[in-house]
């Protein structure tokens, strides 16, 4: 049986390779456009900032005394952690987050020293860099919220709100 000529199926699988070979093309070119690049360099920021705000959260959620605020809103809070893993007596250093120069800072204090400006677990001062309008709230005994707006990192204009409330769990 000796045929002559493309056959409809050689010519249906010709036609199948290019469509994949133009539509991987295709989006390597759209993976390299600026565009692609400032969205996933906007993503990291979000991701980021996240990060740092679970963080802050799980501190606050796993500290023994949270001090200040009280009640309402305040810029700054304070609160002591358990000394021991396995009691809940409070440790003499008082930790905390403030919102100052534009920025989210992390600060610890003890009775020796004043306050100064230190690394809160693998994040360096200023936890969050150009935030505006930071706030921590007290909404409750056993609630605490955390909100502030930062400016778009790619000078866009772009004002993003990050918000946590915060449930102490040893309060």
């Amino acid at each position: 049986m000796n045929k002559k000529g493309i056959t409809i199926w050689e010519l249906m699988l010709f036609t199948l390779f290019l469509a994949v070979a133009i539509g991987a093309s295709v989006f390597f070119f759209m993976l390299q456009s600026d565009d692609f690049k400032k969205a996933q360099q906007k993503y990291e920021w979000v991701r980021n900032i996240n990060q740092v705000l679970d963080e802050v959260s799980l501190e606050l959620a796993n500290a023994v005394i949270v001090s200040f605020p009280t009640s309402g809103p305040d810029k700054e809070c304070f609160y002591r952690s358990a000394m021991n893993s396995g009691n809940l007596l409070p440790s003499i250093a008082q930790e905390g987050f403030s919102f100052s120069q534009n920025s989210l800072n992390y600060v610890s204090r003890n009775a020796s020293a004043s306050a100064g400006l230190r690394r809160l677990g693998r994040f360096n001062n200023p936890l969050v860099a150009n935030c505006r309008e930071g706030k921590f709230n007290r909404l409750g005994p056993d609630r605490l919220e955390i909100s502030f707006k930062v400016n778009a990192p790619d000078n866009s204009g772009e004002i993003k709100q990050f918000r946590r409330v915060i449930n102490l769990r040893n309060q």
